[in-house]
């Protein structure tokens, strides 16, 4: 397996044949937040990095619950949000923060968790606002399909997850800050071919940024 590399300072990834894509970077165009206020944005995005990290942390049961509560007041009811839906839909964490990449489309990402859901394979992403506004219907289709390329690749971790769970499927995890959570599945067998139009938008637009620069 060709060996991707992350870099979390700068949010990129990359293997030996040059830098890689990023899912988020892909999905921009369709994420809008331009409606709210600089300072609000700024405390949405942080909220979402905080609690992601404090999930992270409590799925692989490496969380200091009482250190967090005291820092973050205010995420953690996003946290004990996380741990109800955990536990009323039987979800069992099993792979978590895993880099996946489909090399043959130079784009890579950083799934949330792979698991069961109601003893079924699934793939779910976790989110503190609304998952439509972040288009997590075709960023759950990108991380699935990311992860099956690279378990074909050798990834040991995947491979073995989806030869338990051949038929895995996707969802968002809407986080309220009430402790409620809503589950939103994706079946829309299309989601997965709007994200690589995306993505050769992308390589496109930036493919000709050198060429205009050039000839500006």
């Amino acid at each position: 397996m060709t060996a991707i590399r992350f870099d979390a300072t700068t949010h990129t990834y990359a293997d030996d044949a040059g830098p890689l894509v990023a899912v988020s970077t892909v999905l921009r165009p369709l994420i809008d937040f331009s409606h709210l206020p600089p300072h609000v944005r700024d405390a949405v995005l942080e909220r979402g990095r905080l609690v992601h990290d404090a999930i992270a942390a409590d799925n692989a049961r490496d969380l200091d619950d009482a250190s967090f509560r005291r820092a973050c007041p205010q995420e953690a009811p996003y946290l004990d949000a996380w741990r109800s839906f955990r536990d009323h839909r039987r979800f069992v964490p099993l792979v978590n923060e895993h880099v996946v990449a489909a090399p043959v489309h130079r784009v890579a990402g950083t799934l949330d968790c792979l698991g069961t859901l109601d003893g079924v394979g699934a793939l779910v992403d976790f989110k503190t606002g609304r998952p439509a506004d972040v288009a997590a219907d075709l960023q759950t289709a990108a991380y699935l399909a990311l992860a099956l390329e690279s378990a074909k690749a050798g990834d040991v971790v995947l491979a073995d997850y989806f030869a338990r769970y051949p038929v895995t499927k996707r969802y968002a995890i809407q986080l309220k800050a009430d402790g409620r959570f809503v589950v939103e599945a994706y079946t829309n067998p299309r989601d997965f071919r709007d994200f690589l139009l995306l993505a050769a938008a992308h390589h496109l637009i930036a493919g000709r940024r050198p060429a205009r620069a050039e000839a500006a």
